[in-house]
């Protein structure tokens, strides 16, 4: 690994001082590898880090918004969906490459995303997600951090933070300081969450009740060190980031208690490691091109599942190279993405045999300018291949995407896209074979496996009318070779018999939103009411399994010009009826949540935030449809936080 990095960057410093000599007085920005995705001026949603809560997963942070929900698997593990899709088709990036880590394998394993000190979370769809990373037909999450920064810091600080929930606390640290025109970037934080309470007199099991969820308690240690050099050439940055943490795994079919009072060697739980180091950069001026963004990355991820029969470990290294060429002319911006990959995953004990994957991956994007009329359009093209014990799969594939927009009037945008995304099935849709404890399911996974193939078209129509928001989206996605989990039944150990199978399906449905905002003498006052609904069937009128149900939002945000914010958000989630044949139904539930934020502003350079927060404050018996355990292992009851956050800026 350390060779890759000194021979990469050993490549830059080349190339930088041939491009150094030829520098002209044009500065042209790419943003496909920018920090931030702009590919897509139109993302579903932008949420900024004041309405992050580090303390959750990424997944239990976006579940609120519209089409996203969260398949979760404890309090430590949440995995987002968008429009009922999750797994690889909905990949999560940072500063906007892809994250390779176990969690891309399974849903009950843990990302190793640091949401601590980030500066805004990106939910895209359409054309921009399909540009940067293959088979993403719900779209992508890209988490923004200034870890390596193309520009010079304008926020330069060192601050604390500490946190205390139920009986859970954290601490986190951050230093962020330019130096002649080189960032410095530097974090360390701890988490350690206790096992989580649920409503009384919740059945957990036929004939048992529970008011706490034994092993679902977690700590975890994020340590994150950048530089980036900003130059009139461009910027070069290289980074670090390491994750140690241990989780509980929340159920297993054992009987109720039997490992609650044991030492933790003995307890089930999984032990996940990862390591982290990623070069990153531009090039503003290079022949034959207006600029060029290039990244290198190594992710090493390790779990070991701690289970009753003995452990598995589950081990990640990837290495990935992306480069991005920026072609703009006077009618045009252009762009051109190669992209390649390499993952090893050696495998021991586990439902998975050892396996390799290679990607290689070249897409185009074209956008119009000085046009009454925005026409985007991409293309990708991707060679892939798995390689195990077992056997060896080969897939090449095409998707594209094209949308076109248009502003009529002052009031009223509209947007209509459509994309055709092909995904090559994953390891454990074509190897699986054996038990995977953490979801007490033998899997089968399927070698005639065929590429699933998506063709989604969406109109997204905003309107404004005096102060009110309004925003309508429709969408209909026909999946031709759709991939999924089936638990056929349950055997005389416990374990669900569970197979990867192919059928062809549609998912459909709708996202609405109407939101205000009242200025008054002393701040202003937001009110948004929200409702997405999704159904998923296959061509046979049977459902797809783990569709979340229809969910409507009520929020609503007061700002003093004092520096007082309050919040809350009223989210009722209505039951689920649709549902596959051996799956079963959840009630609706009403999730109440409220906040307080107050800061302290003791001089120019200093100040202090206190974050007061609840969630599930009704105490509300919550199942969540899209869970795998979701009938043994209920959401958290009511939960209240404080967040006390001392900030000096420089």
């Amino acid at each position: 690994m350390l060779k890759n990095i000194f021979l990469f960057s050993l490549l830059i410093v080349c190339v930088n001082t041939v491009a150094a000599e030829e520098l002209s007085d044009i500065s042209v920005n790419s943003s496909a590898f920018s920090n931030s995705i702009n590919e897509n001026k139109y993302p579903l949603h932008i949420i900024q880090d004041e309405e992050i809560n580090a303390n959750k997963s990424i997944g239990d942070n976006l579940k609120g918004l519209s089409g996203v929900s969260n398949a979760d698997y404890g309090a430590a593990v949440g995995q987002p969906a968008i429009r009922g899709l999750t797994g690889n088709r909905t990949r999560l990036l940072t500063n906007s490459i892809t994250v390779n880590d176990l969690s891309n394998i399974s849903g009950d394993h843990i990302n190793n995303i640091d949401l601590n000190n980030i500066s805004h979370i990106e939910i895209l769809r359409g054309p921009s997600s399909i540009f940067n990373k293959g088979g993403t037909s719900g779209g992508i999450i890209n988490v923004i951090s200034d870890l390596i920064s193309e520009k010079k810091y304008d926020n330069e600080l060192i601050k604390f933070d500490y946190t205390s929930v139920n009986n859970g606390y954290g601490h986190n640290f951050l230093f962020k300081k330019n130096l002649s025109n080189m960032n410095v970037f530097f974090s360390i934080n701890n988490h350690h969450m206790d096992n989580y309470s649920i409503p009384h007199k919740v059945l957990f099991e036929e004939g048992t009740e529970k008011t706490m969820i034994s092993n679902s308690d977690y700590k975890n240690q994020n340590t994150n060190f950048g530089l980036s050099f900003i130059r009139e050439w461009g910027y070069f940055g290289i980074s670090f980031e390491n994750t140690d943490g241990i989780y509980g795994i929340p159920y297993h079919a054992e009987e109720e208690g039997e490992h609650e009072e044991e030492e933790e060697e003995h307890r089930l739980f999984t032990k996940n490691e990862s390591e982290t180091y990623t070069l990153k950069g531009r090039l503003n001026s290079i022949p034959f091109f207006n600029s060029m963004d290039y990244s290198y990355r190594n992710s090493n991820s390790f779990l070991k599942e701690h289970e009753e029969d003995g452990s598995a470990s589950l081990n990640s290294n990837s290495n990935s190279f992306a480069f991005n060429f920026n072609l703009d002319d006077e009618s045009y911006e252009k762009r051109l993405l190669l992209q390649y990959n390499h993952t090893k995953s050696p495998m021991t004990g586990a439902y998975l045999p050892s396996s390799e994957a290679y990607e290689r991956s070249i897409a185009y994007f074209l956008r119009t300018k000085d046009s009454p009329y925005e026409i985007d359009f991409v293309g990708r093209y991707d060679s892939n291949s798995r390689d195990s014990t077992i056997q060896r799969y080969g897939d090449t594939s095409l998707s594209f995407g094209t949308s076109l927009s248009n502003n009529l009037g002052k009031s009223f945008f509209y947007n209509l896209n459509y994309a055709h995304v092909s995904r090559s099935p994953t390891i454990a849709e074509l190897f699986a074979n054996g038990v995977h404890g953490a979801t007490s399911r033998y899997e089968r996974g399927n070698l005639a496996m065929q590429r699933e193939v998506s063709r989604n078209i969406e109109l997204d129509m905003q309107y404004n009318l005096n102060d009110i928001d309004i925003s309508l989206n429709l969408y209909r996605n026909n999946i031709n070779n759709f991939i999924y989990l089936k638990d056929e039944s349950t055997t005389t150990s416990g374990k669900t018999d569970a197979n990867w199978r192919q059928k062809n399906a549609v998912m459909q449905g709708y996202e609405l939103s109407i939101s205000r905002t009242y200025l008054t003498t002393d701040g202003s006052f937001l009110v948004s009411l929200s409702r997405d609904d999704i159904s998923g069937i296959f061509d046979d009128d049977t459902y797809i399994p783990r569709i979340s149900p229809a969910k409507n939002t009520l929020s609503l945000k007061y700002e003093t010009k004092q520096n007082d914010a309050y919040y809350a958000d009223l989210i009722y989630t209505e039951s689920q009826d649709d549902k596959s044949s051996i799956e079963t139904g959840t009630s609706s539930y009403v999730d109440l949540d409220l906040g307080y934020t107050k800061k302290f502003i003791y001089s120019p350079s200093q100040d202090l935030i206190i974050n007061i927060y609840g969630s599930n404050l009704l105490n509300q018996a919550i199942r969540n449809h899209a869970s795998l355990i979701k009938d043994h292992v209920p959401l958290q009851g009511k939960s209240v936080g404080v967040d006390v956050s001392l900030r000096y800026k420089f």
